[in-house]
C-alpha cells in the first residue's frame, strides 16, 4: 500500500555522519505549521505568512538534546505552495551536522505532528504530483550510486528528461494519431471524410517505432549494476592480443600486481577470457582478451568452447579492438557488420617488426616500443565513454527492457496493419503500445511497481 500523500513527512536528507551542516526535510499540509511550532515567534510568524519560498537565516529551533532543552540555530529554506519538488508546502532545516542532534531535532518534529518518511517517500510524491516521471525518479537513486562520471553524467542527462522527453513526445504523437484513426472510424461510412491518410499514417507509425527501437536497443545495451563497458580484444592468432592487453593494462590497469595474460609464440595459447580494469579519463571499463579466431570445427572441442566464448564477448561488446599483426601475411579477414551501439577500432600490432606506414584507418601499435598505446587508449576511451553517456541509468533499463520491447512490437504489427486499412486493428496494436510506454514513463504504474522502485531509496530523498 502507498503512503498517505495528506500526512506531513521529515527525515534526515544529508548524508550519514558528522558534517559541518546536516539537513532535516519535511514535505507535506501541515508542514509550516509544524515547523512554526518548534521555532522562534519571528521565524514562526514569517512562516505561516509565506506566500513564495524565500529562506528564514538565524532561526532558533527548540528541541530537547540529551534531557535538555536546548536553542538551536537554523536556516529554514521555505516552500509554501505547489512550487516544491513534490508540489506540497515543503521546508528544509540546515542545521549543525551532529548526526545525534539531527536525531533530536527529527523526534521533536515527530512530536509535533510529523511522521518520519519512507524510504524514497519525498521522491515518491514528485511522482504521484507529476513533477517527475518514474524514469527521471530512478535517475535521481542513479545520482546517488554513480560510482564514476559517466554513470553520473547518464544519471543527471536521464534525469533532465533525457529519455523522458523522446518518449513523452512519442506517446503524444501516437495518442494524436490513435484519435485521429478512432474519428475515422466514426465516420467508416463518409466517403469524402478523412482523418488521416493511410501514408501518413504509416510514417508517423515508423517515425514512433524509430523512437521506440532506439531506447529499447539502450535498454538492451545497459550493463547491469556494477558492471563496467566491455572493451574487447579480437584478431586471428598470432596478432599481439595478449601481449596488447599486458602493456595496456601497464598503462592503465586498476589491479595492481594482477598477473599478466600468457603469451607464446605459438598460435592458440589463449583459449580462455582474460580480463582486466582499465580507468580511462574517469571511465572504468573491463578490457577482455579472446581466443585467435579461426573456424569452427563440428567436434565440439576445446577450441570451438573457445571461438563460443569469443563469439559472445564480441556481441556484449562496446568496443571492440580489432589487431592485424604488422608481420601478418596474406589479406586480412574481412571486417563483420558492426552493430550501431558499437565501435570497431582497426589496430596494426607489432609495428616495431615493420618500417612501413599502417593501412589507412588502422592505428599502428607497439607493446615493445610503447608506440601508439596511449592513441589507443585514448580512442577506447572516448568510444567506450560515448556508450556510457548514452545508456540509462540501470534501474530504468531493467525495469523498462520488456516494456520497450513490447511498444516496439506492437509498432511494427501496426505498421504491417496500416497498409491494407484496417485502421480497427491498428489502433488495437496503438493502444497496446502506448500501454507499454506508460508502464515505462509512469502514467501506467501499479503500487507494486512503485513499491519496487522506491524501497531501494534511502530515507530522506
Amino acid at each position: 500500500m502507498l503512503p498517505d500523500e495528506n500526512d506531513t513527512i521529515a527525515a534526515i536528507a544529508s548524508a550519514r555522519g558528522p558534517a559541518a551542516r546536516g539537513v532535516v526535510r519535511l514535505a507535506g499540509p501541515d508542514t509550516l505549521s509544524v515547523v512554526a511550532r518548534c521555532v522562534d515567534a519571528a521565524s514562526a510568524a514569517r512562516l505561516t505568512s509565506a506566500r513564495r519560498p524565500e529562506v528564514i537565516e538565524s532561526a532558533r529551533l527548540t528541541a530537547e538534546v540529551a534531557g535538555v532543552v536546548r536553542s538551536i540555530p537554523a536556516d529554514l529554506y521555505v516552500w509554501p505552495g505547489a512550487r516544491s519538488y513534490v508540489r506540497q508546502p515543503s521546508v528544509e532545516l540546515h542545521l549543525p551536522g551532529s548526526p545525534p542532534l539531527l536525531e533530536c531535532v527529527l523526534q521533536t518534529l515527530c512530536a509535533q505532528g510529523a511522521r518520519l518518511a519512507a524510504p524514497g517517500e519525498f521522491t515518491l510524491r514528485a511522482v504521484l504530483s507529476g513533477r517527475i516521471d518514474l524514469t527521471q525518479a530512478e535517475a535521481v537513486l542513479g545520482v546517488i550510486d554513480a560510482r564514476g562520471e559517466s554513470d553520473l553524467n547518464a544519471a543527471l542527462r536521464q534525469m533532465a528528461g533525457g529519455l523522458a522527453g523522446p518518449l513523452g513526445g512519442v506517446r503524444e504523437d501516437l495518442l494524436s494519431l490513435l484519435a485521429d484513426l478512432e474519428a475515422g472510424l466514426d465516420f467508416v461510412d463518409e466517403e469524402d471524410v478523412t482523418f488521416v491518410a493511410p501514408d501518413e499514417a504509416l510514417r508517423r507509425l515508423g517515425e514512433a517505432r524509430s523512437h521506440v527501437a532506439a531506447a529499447a536497443r539502450q535498454a538492451a545495451d545497459r550493463a547491469t549494476d556494477g558492471e563496467a563497458p566491455l572493451a574487447v580484444i579480437t584478431g586471428p592468432p598470432n596478432a599481439g592480443k595478449s601481449t596488447l592487453l599486458n602493456a595496456l593494462d601497464r598503462l592503465a590497469g586498476v589491479t595492481p600486481g594482477a598477473p599478466p595474460a600468457i603469451v607464446s609464440d605459438r598460435a592458440g595459447s589463449t583459449r580462455d577470457l582474460v580480463s582486466r580494469l582499465l580507468s580511462v579519463d574517469g571511465l572504468t571499463l573491463e578490457l577482455v582478451d579472446t581466443a585467435g579466431e579461426v573456424a569452427v570445427t563440428t567436434n565440439r572441442s576445446i577450441e570451438d568452447a573457445a571461438q563460443s566464448e569469443r563469439r559472445r564477448a564480441l556481441e556484449t561488446a562496446a568496443v571492440v579492438i580489432d589487431c592485424r599483426a604488422a608481420d601478418a601475411t596474406g589479406p586480412p579477414s574481412p571486417t563483420p557488420p558492426t552493430p550501431a551501439a558499437q565501435t570497431r577500432l582497426q589496430v596494426l600490432t607489432k609495428a616495431d617488426l615493420t618500417d612501413s606506414p599502417p593501412p589507412p584507418g588502422r592505428l599502428a601499435v607497439s607493446a615493445q616500443s610503447g608506440q601508439g598505446l596511449r592513441k589507443l587508449l585514448q580512442e577506447v576511451g572516448a568510444a567506450a565513454h560515448q556508450t556510457a553517456g548514452d545508456r540509462m541509468v540501470a534501474s530504468t533499463a531493467n525495469r523498462c527492457r520488456e516494456a520497450l520491447r513490447d511498444a516496439e512490437t506492437a509498432l511494427a504489427r501496426a505498421e504491417e496493419l496500416a497498409p491494407a486499412g484496417a485502421d480497427d486493428l491498428v489502433t488495437l496494436e496503438l493502444r497496446t503500445a502506448l500501454d507499454a510506454l506508460g508502464r515505462v514513463l509512469g502514467d501506467a504504474s501499479n503500487e507494486e511497481v512503485l513499491d519496487r522502485i522506491f524501497s531501494r531509496f534511502c530515507i530522506g530523498k
